[in-house]
């Protein structure tokens, strides 16, 4: 019952930022036009690329978007339901007013992970399905339902990693309000997303895949398309995602449980 409630209650906040971004038109239009024209600047350099070169790491173009596809549905997410949330915790914090979201007889971790949707960003993953779906109907042989399943499964473990990481990185806005200056340097480094994870060696490539798991939302996704992505691989994408789960939820409880409220 409390989660029904707890749920019930996220929707109908997540209602209401909706219905406030929709009332400034102008601004609301502008997001939209703003949103095709990011969804067109970010396939331009793998077209470009590609241009030039048939094949890069193991890639040709049509493999190469599917990659794209992918980091930018993940993208438009990240920037539309994760991200909005999470530096809104940081605000809170920073104003005082977190104790309004933790006196809700509700659940504090849905609350703040579902209060806030930017609706423009439902263009990018529109425009991200329909690059994937063009970039799919070129590649031969098409993919197995299973392959499309396994896809999904990856795209969606690699938002729950990024959504624990950010979870526990705004718990330290407890006692050190600045974190929110962290999502620059995340954006910088998710941005190498849109290419191929075999494009990186070395150090940046086990970065990519295990600290930030850029290449699990992205390059995962592609690969079990293209039927590369070996069944070790995915468990152990899994298994990280449900282990960055439990630990982000611990870490926020611990947080919670030691937060000074504005009211104390």
């Amino acid at each position: 019952m409390d989660l029904r409630r707890g749920v019930t209650v996220a929707l109908h906040t997540t209602k209401a930022s909706l219905l406030g971004q929709m009332q400034y038109r102008t601004d609301f239009l502008v997001q939209i036009g703003m949103a095709f024209f990011w969804a067109t600047w970010a396939v331009m350099p793998v077209l470009l690329v590609y241009s030039i070169r048939e094949n890069i790491a193991g890639f040709d173009r049509d493999q190469a978007l599917l990659v794209l596809a992918a980091y930018i549905c993940a993208k438009a997410l990240l920037d539309g339901l994760i991200s909005p949330n999470m530096l809104a915790v940081v605000e809170h914090v920073r104003r005082g007013t977190l104790d309004f979201v933790l006196l809700k007889p509700v659940d504090s971790q849905l609350m703040i992970s579902t209060g806030r949707v930017v609706v423009a960003k439902l263009i990018d993953l529109v425009s991200g399905i329909v690059i994937g779906a063009i970039a799919l109907s070129r590649v031969h042989p098409a993919p197995s339902p299973a392959a499309l399943l396994l896809a999904l499964t990856m795209l969606l473990t690699g938002l729950v990693i990024i959504y624990s990481i950010w979870l526990m990185v705004v718990s330290i806005a407890f006692w050190l309000v600045k974190v929110d200056n962290l999502s620059y340097l995340f954006g910088s480094i998710f941005d190498a997303g849109r290419w191929p994870i075999t494009v990186f060696r070395g150090w940046v490539r086990t970065m990519l895949t295990f600290v930030v798991p850029v290449a699990v939302v992205t390059s995962y996704p592609a690969l079990a398309v293209l039927g590369r992505l070996p069944l070790e691989s995915a468990l152990v994408a899994v298994g990280l995602a449900v282990a960055f789960l439990l630990a982000g939820r611990r870490v926020w409880t611990w947080a919670v449980a030691h937060y000074a409220s504005a009211s104390s």
